[in-house]
C-alpha cells in the first residue's frame, strides 16, 4: 500500500510503500519500502495518501510540514479523570 511518510529529517513527505504496520508484536515501529526499493523500520508518522492530504501539505514549506502533522496528530490532554462535585 503507497502512504506518505514524514519524519523529522525527511524535510517534507515522502512516497512509500507500507510493507507492515508493525516490525513485530513487541516491536511497534513500522515497516516501508522507498521508491528505490531500500527497506526501513521507521517510527515517523505513517499518513494515507489521498489528494486532500497531499494538497494540505503541499501549501506547507517543507520543513515545517513534520511538526504540523505531529502538532495534527497529538491527542490534547488534560488530565485523566473529571470529578464531578456535587
Amino acid at each position: 500500500m503507497n502512504v506518505l511518510h514524514i519524519t523529522p529529517s525527511s524535510n517534507g513527505y515522502e512516497q512509500v510503500k507500507l510493507l507492515a504496520n508493525r516490525v513485530s508484536s513487541t516491536n511497534h515501529l513500522a515497516v516501508i519500502e522507498s521508491e528505490n526499493k531500500e527497506q526501513f523500520i521507521t517510527g515517523g508518522f505513517i499518513i494515507s495518501d489521498t489528494p486532500e492530504i497531499r494538497k494540505i501539505l503541499d501549501t506547507i514549506p517543507k520543513d515545517k510540514q513534520y511538526d504540523f502533522v505531529r502538532d495534527f496528530k497529538i491527542v490534547p490532554f488534560v488530565k485523566a479523570h473529571f470529578k464531578i462535585e456535587s
